[in-house]
């Protein structure tokens, strides 16, 4: 005899509650996967937060380092390494413009005997009176007082020919006079005074800055040679 055929049923049926409780432990581990996620997501933004301020103070700190290192550690204003890096760009933009630049080279008169006389420590404050006073006759963001070495200073005038350039000259000059520290061993007055020597030029591409420069010692060398606390102007042709 032929058996009946029957449809096929599981071997095991889930009921209702279990289904839902199945579906409220997987709802449950979608929320605890998002919150997981959420906190990941939080903690990277915190962690770049932070990482920012990090990389803002090391830039901070680095630009404090840049400064510190273009600052003279005595007076304060800029130092040697600086006034040549400040020196080639601007021969460099007044070559493009077709603009002068100006050198003015300065030497504190007989500070060797000043300092013999009243000591280093009064040697020093003199440095500082000085380079303040320098600082304090120019007034424009591209002009540069900076301190050469020793009781040497320079000037880096951009943009500024001779008779401007004699003009800051002798106010820088007359300004340094009229501070009347004394100096009973200078030749040149009875108090401290400085020397100083021009040079101007158009830069050009045959030329380089040390040319400059050159010329600028000379028409100081001429103005210690003159008698000192006065100003003189390079004649020679860089051309």
């Amino acid at each position: 005899m032929a058996k009946k055929w029957h449809p096929h049923k599981p071997a095991s049926l889930k009921s209702r509650e279990e289904l839902l409780e199945e579906n409220s432990l997987l709802y449950k581990e979608v929320l605890a996967a998002r919150e997981a996620a959420s906190i990941t997501a939080n903690l990277v933004v915190e962690q770049f937060a932070r990482m920012e301020k990090i990389n803002q103070s090391l830039g901070k700190a680095n630009d404090e380092l840049q400064k510190i290192s273009s600052l003279d550690g005595l007076t304060g204003i800029p130092n040697r390494r600086f006034h040549e890096e400040m020196l080639e760009r601007e021969w460099r933009r007044c070559r493009r413009n077709r603009q002068p630049l100006t050198l003015i080279m300065i030497d504190i008169d007989y500070f060797k005997l000043f300092n013999d006389c009243y000591g280093h420590p009064a040697g020093d404050r003199c440095l500082k009176q000085v380079a303040e006073t320098l600082q304090a006759v120019i007034h424009r963001s591209i002009d540069l007082v900076a301190r050469y070495g020793g009781e040497e200073f320079i000037y880096t005038l951009s943009e500024s020919d001779s008779h401007t350039a004699c003009s800051v000259a002798e106010n820088a000059r007359t300004a340094i006079e009229q501070l009347q520290i004394p100096h009973k061993e200078s030749k040149a007055a009875e108090y401290v005074t400085i020397s100083l020597g021009i040079a101007t030029i158009v830069p050009e591409q045959s030329i380089n800055p040390s040319s400059l420069i050159h010329c600028a010692d000379q028409a100081l060398y001429q103005a210690k040679k003159n008698g000192r606390n006065r100003v003189e102007v390079c004649e020679k042709s860089l051309k």
